[in-house]
């Protein structure tokens, strides 16, 4: 056992000289789980790209089942395992080529995960599209929405026919119109679209 950048670095001999390197992940790693889970479509690390000429990558070991999320988990004993292609070579060779393989290992290991990959960005909605949702919801009572906002019901009726309008509003209006936005709406959706929209982000189930 050795270390290289900080990971643990294990190599292993067997009786009939096959040699295996084990390298160490971290939590902040690709999560390098595709051959146990079959899926690689979330998974940024590539196991060709990580193998060399000499060594392959075979498995993961030390990996941990989260029985909430349904996934695969880091912890300080897991490792990418990587498999001397020509086995019985003399030691000095072998070391060569697993030393070798853990760079390469580690490399793609280090690789940050890139946000392109992500499906689409979450929309931030702006105070117009605030108002221009509360004010064209059928349910939303205009007449009572005057009372509580002190607006005029025929200037709300107004932004409710020409949703434009709102863009040249005043101020004030806007603010008063946002915050019964929020009233309205976040409890009757806004906490779970927004729960949905971290699960997507971060690829939970």
């Amino acid at each position: 056992e050795d270390f290289m950048e900080d990971r643990a670095i294990k190599m292993f001999k067997d009786d009939e000289l096959n040699y295996s390197v084990y390298v160490q992940v971290f939590t902040t790693d690709n999560l390098p789980f595709s051959p146990i889970t079959g899926d690689k479509k979330h998974i940024f690390f590539d196991y060709d790209q990580a193998a060399t000429d000499g060594v392959a990558i075979s498995d993961v070991c030390g990996n941990k089942f989260n029985q909430v999320t349904q996934k695969y988990e880091v912890t300080d004993r897991t490792y990418v395992v990587g498999k001397v292609v020509k086995q019985s070579l003399p030691e000095d060779k072998a070391l060569l080529l697993m030393k070798k393989a853990a760079h390469n290992i580690i490399a793609e290991l280090n690789k940050p995960v890139l946000m392109s990959k992500m499906k689409h960005r979450p929309h931030i909605m702006n105070d117009v599209e605030r108002c221009t949702q509360l004010l064209t919801d059928e349910s939303v009572d205009l007449g009572t929405l005057s009372k509580e906002t002190g607006i005029t019901e025929d200037t709300l009726l107004s932004y409710r026919d020409q949703p434009d309008l709102l863009k040249n509003a005043y101020h004030i209006e806007l603010k008063k119109l946002v915050a019964k936005y929020f009233e309205v709406f976040f409890n009757r959706n806004e906490i779970e679209r927004f729960r949905f929209m971290l699960i997507d982000i971060v690829g939970l189930t």
